[in-house]
């Protein structure tokens, strides 16, 4: 298998239900060390995983994001802040008139909008923290209600994650409708 394909088919692995990977996953880890195949393998993995969580209606979630959520809103809040940054100053220095804050924060937008890779991961920002802050706090099961597969979730509530969720929520709608005045205007 190739280093890929192996990476693949371990991170595959974690997809399937807790109860099967304690039973299974010893002899499938030493499998995909031992064996020469390919990413098919990882995607025969993955088709099992969807099959067994169907049959068993077990919790598909995330474990890592799940067993840290406190970390995961940690990353999201420091992933949306600068892009919170930039749009507080904008809109105070634009929006609300003031001079001062306006000329120092213009040519740093000049020089963000001129860099492509930091134009790009101000305005992705919100949404990316707003899934990692999101992510701990899904368990989705699929079982089988009168016979057809049936799709349920659950939200954690955990403050914090919550808040920095609906922050970055805020500072990307805020960044659309921004963006779409200034197209418009």
């Amino acid at each position: 298998m190739s280093h890929l394909g192996r990476a693949a088919a371990r991170l595959v692995l974690r997809l399937h239900p807790a109860g099967w990977r304690v039973r299974y996953g010893p002899e499938v880890l030493d499998l995909i060390g031992d064996t020469d195949s390919s990413l098919a393998d990882a995607t025969d993995l993955a088709r099992s995983a969807i099959r067994e969580h169907l049959k068993g209606g077990t919790p598909m979630r995330f474990e890592f994001a799940y067993r840290r959520p406190g970390a995961f809103a940690g990353l999201a809040a420091l992933l949306v802040a600068p892009t919170l940054a930039i749009v507080g100053v904008s809109l105070l220095g634009h929006e609300l008139g003031i001079a001062a804050i306006a000329a120092a924060a213009d040519p740093i937008v000049a020089w963000i909008d001129m860099v492509g890779p930091v134009d790009l991961f101000v305005v992705a920002a919100p949404l990316a923290a707003f899934l990692l802050a999101v992510l701990p706090l899904l368990d989705l099961r699929v079982e089988r209600l009168d016979g057809a597969p049936a799709v349920s979730m659950r939200i954690r509530a955990l403050t914090a994650n919550l808040i920095v969720g609906g922050i970055a929520l805020l500072v990307g709608a805020v960044l659309v409708a921004y963006a779409i005045t200034e197209s418009v205007g």
